[in-house]
Protein backbone atom coordinates (compact mmCIF):
# COMPACT_ATOMS: atom_id res chain seq x y z
CA UNK A 1 0.00 0.00 0.00
CA UNK A 2 2.58 2.60 0.77
CA UNK A 3 6.40 2.68 -0.95
CA UNK A 4 9.29 4.21 -0.86
CA UNK A 5 9.95 6.79 -3.86
CA UNK A 6 13.54 8.39 -4.34
CA UNK A 7 13.64 11.97 -5.37
CA UNK A 8 15.51 14.72 -6.16
CA UNK A 9 14.61 18.45 -5.81
CA UNK A 10 16.61 21.66 -5.10
CA UNK A 11 14.42 23.49 -2.22
CA UNK A 12 15.07 27.08 -0.71
CA UNK A 13 15.22 27.48 2.92
CA UNK A 14 14.18 30.50 4.19
CA UNK A 15 15.46 32.64 6.48
CA UNK A 16 12.85 32.35 8.72
CA UNK A 17 13.58 28.46 8.83
CA UNK A 18 17.33 28.99 9.87
CA UNK A 19 17.00 28.79 13.59
CA UNK A 20 16.25 24.77 12.53
CA UNK A 21 18.58 21.92 11.81
CA UNK A 22 18.85 21.94 7.84
CA UNK A 23 18.26 18.88 7.93
CA UNK A 24 14.89 19.54 9.62
CA UNK A 25 14.45 22.78 7.36
CA UNK A 26 14.99 20.59 4.70
CA UNK A 27 11.88 18.07 5.46
CA UNK A 28 9.37 20.57 6.92
CA UNK A 29 10.15 22.33 2.70
CA UNK A 30 9.66 18.81 1.45
CA UNK A 31 6.85 17.65 3.32
CA UNK A 32 4.55 21.75 2.48
CA UNK A 33 6.01 20.90 -1.10
CA UNK A 34 4.90 17.25 -1.53
CA UNK A 35 2.44 16.25 1.07
CA UNK A 36 -1.00 15.47 -0.34
CA UNK A 37 0.16 15.83 -3.98
CA UNK A 38 -0.16 13.47 -6.30
CA UNK A 39 2.95 12.34 -8.20
CA UNK A 40 2.40 10.76 -12.00
CA UNK A 41 3.51 7.04 -12.31
CA UNK A 42 4.38 7.44 -8.69
CA UNK A 43 1.26 7.77 -6.61
CA UNK A 44 0.37 10.24 -3.32
CA UNK A 45 2.93 11.74 -1.60
CA UNK A 46 2.06 11.24 2.23
CA UNK A 47 5.83 12.51 3.79
CA UNK A 48 9.33 12.23 3.87
CA UNK A 49 11.04 9.29 5.02
CA UNK A 50 14.70 10.46 5.08
CA UNK A 51 17.13 12.26 3.51
CA UNK A 52 19.92 10.66 1.13
CA UNK A 53 22.30 13.29 0.33
CA UNK A 54 22.82 16.95 0.84
CA UNK A 55 24.35 19.09 -1.30
CA UNK A 56 26.25 22.17 0.19
CA UNK A 57 23.72 25.46 -0.04
CA UNK A 58 24.01 28.30 -1.96
CA UNK A 59 22.50 32.14 -2.02
CA UNK A 60 21.78 33.59 -4.81
CA UNK A 61 22.41 37.46 -4.78
CA UNK A 62 19.70 39.57 -4.04
CA UNK A 63 17.97 37.27 -2.26
CA UNK A 64 18.05 35.93 1.66
CA UNK A 65 17.07 32.11 0.64
CA UNK A 66 19.73 29.38 0.64
CA UNK A 67 18.98 27.07 -2.44
CA UNK A 68 19.69 23.44 -1.75
CA UNK A 69 19.76 20.28 -3.62
CA UNK A 70 18.88 17.06 -1.74
CA UNK A 71 18.04 13.97 -2.49
CA UNK A 72 15.43 11.78 -0.24
CA UNK A 73 12.98 8.82 -0.06
CA UNK A 74 9.24 9.85 -0.02
CA UNK A 75 6.76 7.52 1.30
CA UNK A 76 3.96 7.10 -1.09
CA UNK A 77 0.29 5.67 -1.34
CA UNK A 78 0.49 3.36 -4.20
CA UNK A 79 -1.21 0.35 -3.74
CA UNK A 80 -0.48 -2.68 -5.97
CA UNK A 81 -2.76 -4.64 -8.16
CA UNK A 82 -4.99 -7.45 -6.41
CA UNK A 83 -4.13 -6.00 -3.46
CA UNK A 84 -6.84 -5.91 -0.62
CA UNK A 85 -7.65 -2.74 1.58
CA UNK A 86 -10.66 -1.66 3.73
CA UNK A 87 -12.32 1.73 2.99
CA UNK A 88 -15.83 3.58 3.80
CA UNK A 89 -18.67 3.62 1.10
CA UNK A 90 -18.58 7.31 0.42
CA UNK A 91 -21.05 7.11 -2.03
CA UNK A 92 -23.42 5.08 -4.64
CA UNK A 93 -24.88 5.45 -7.80
CA UNK A 94 -26.32 3.54 -10.76
CA UNK A 95 -22.77 3.20 -11.88
CA UNK A 96 -21.05 2.06 -9.08
CA UNK A 97 -20.12 2.73 -5.12
CA UNK A 98 -17.31 5.75 -4.38
CA UNK A 99 -14.95 4.59 -1.79
CA UNK A 100 -13.70 6.48 1.13
CA UNK A 101 -9.96 5.52 3.01
CA UNK A 102 -10.24 8.95 4.99
CA UNK A 103 -7.08 10.77 3.48
CA UNK A 104 -7.62 9.24 0.07
CA UNK A 105 -11.24 9.53 -1.82
CA UNK A 106 -10.76 8.50 -5.65
CA UNK A 107 -11.84 4.78 -5.38
CA UNK A 108 -14.74 3.31 -7.66
CA UNK A 109 -15.79 0.41 -7.87
CA UNK A 110 -18.39 -0.01 -11.16
CA UNK A 111 -21.53 -1.96 -11.59
CA UNK A 112 -20.02 -4.64 -13.27
CA UNK A 113 -17.44 -5.46 -10.16
CA UNK A 114 -20.38 -5.81 -7.46
CA UNK A 115 -21.41 -9.36 -6.41
CA UNK A 116 -23.66 -11.31 -9.03
CA UNK A 117 -27.27 -10.27 -8.15
CA UNK A 118 -26.27 -7.16 -6.72
CA UNK A 119 -28.47 -4.12 -7.81
CA UNK A 120 -28.97 -0.04 -7.10
CA UNK A 121 -31.93 0.64 -5.32
CA UNK A 122 -33.12 4.23 -6.00
CA UNK A 123 -35.50 4.20 -3.29
CA UNK A 124 -32.91 4.08 -1.16
CA UNK A 125 -29.71 5.32 -2.69
CA UNK A 126 -27.95 2.21 -2.48
CA UNK A 127 -26.63 -1.44 -3.77
CA UNK A 128 -28.63 -4.15 -2.63
CA UNK A 129 -27.03 -7.85 -3.22
CA UNK A 130 -29.69 -10.30 -3.20
CA UNK A 131 -27.99 -13.99 -1.68
CA UNK A 132 -29.33 -16.80 -0.96
CA UNK A 133 -33.05 -14.72 -0.36
CA UNK A 134 -30.99 -12.29 1.88
CA UNK A 135 -30.73 -8.44 0.89
CA UNK A 136 -27.80 -7.38 1.97
CA UNK A 137 -27.34 -3.46 1.69
CA UNK A 138 -24.24 -1.36 0.75
CA UNK A 139 -25.33 1.88 3.35
CA UNK A 140 -23.31 4.64 3.11
CA UNK A 141 -19.99 5.32 5.68
CA UNK A 142 -20.37 1.14 5.82
CA UNK A 143 -16.81 -0.48 6.16
CA UNK A 144 -16.24 -1.90 2.59
CA UNK A 145 -13.16 -4.59 1.98
CA UNK A 146 -12.48 -4.38 -1.89
CA UNK A 147 -9.37 -5.83 -3.77
CA UNK A 148 -7.46 -3.17 -6.08
CA UNK A 149 -7.81 -4.24 -9.79
CA UNK A 150 -6.56 -1.03 -11.43
CA UNK A 151 -4.79 2.09 -10.40
CA UNK A 152 -5.20 4.83 -13.06
CA UNK A 153 -2.89 7.78 -13.34
CA UNK A 154 -4.24 10.82 -16.12
CA UNK A 155 -1.77 13.89 -16.83
CA UNK A 156 -3.88 16.32 -15.62
CA UNK A 157 -2.80 20.23 -17.17
CA UNK A 158 -4.27 23.08 -15.23
CA UNK A 159 -7.54 24.18 -16.38
CA UNK A 160 -6.93 27.25 -19.29
CA UNK A 161 -9.05 30.39 -18.38
CA UNK A 162 -12.08 31.51 -20.16
CA UNK A 163 -12.16 35.00 -21.91
CA UNK A 164 -15.23 37.00 -21.98
CA UNK A 165 -17.35 34.59 -19.64
CA UNK A 166 -16.58 35.12 -15.70
CA UNK A 167 -19.47 33.71 -14.52
CA UNK A 168 -18.82 29.99 -15.83
CA UNK A 169 -18.18 27.52 -13.40
CA UNK A 170 -15.15 25.19 -14.33
CA UNK A 171 -15.99 21.79 -15.44
CA UNK A 172 -14.97 19.16 -13.22
CA UNK A 173 -11.94 17.45 -14.18
CA UNK A 174 -11.01 13.70 -13.49
CA UNK A 175 -8.47 13.20 -10.50
CA UNK A 176 -4.86 13.18 -11.12
CA UNK A 177 -4.90 9.48 -9.45
CA UNK A 178 -7.36 6.84 -9.02
CA UNK A 179 -8.07 3.10 -8.19
CA UNK A 180 -10.52 0.94 -9.45
CA UNK A 181 -11.71 -1.71 -6.85
CA UNK A 182 -14.05 -4.98 -7.16
CA UNK A 183 -15.74 -6.69 -4.54
CA UNK A 184 -16.90 -9.57 -6.69
CA UNK A 185 -14.73 -12.56 -4.99
CA UNK A 186 -15.52 -14.58 -1.41
CA UNK A 187 -14.32 -11.96 2.02
CA UNK A 188 -15.03 -8.89 -0.18
CA UNK A 189 -18.01 -6.35 0.64
CA UNK A 190 -19.07 -4.88 3.48
CA UNK A 191 -17.50 -5.98 6.82
CA UNK A 192 -20.55 -7.20 8.39
CA UNK A 193 -21.04 -9.66 5.80
CA UNK A 194 -18.39 -11.30 6.84
CA UNK A 195 -19.02 -11.44 10.75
Amino acid sequence: MFVLVVLRDTLKIEPAEFRKTREQALKDEINRKYANRVLHDAGLCMLVHDLLEIDEGFVQHSEGWIWVKVKFRMIVFRPFRDEVLVGRVRSASPVGIEVSMGFFDDISIPANQMPAGSEFDGSEGVWVWRYEGNELFMDLDEPIRFRVLDTVFLDVSPPRPVVGDADSVPASHPPPFSIIGTVVDDGLGLLSWWE
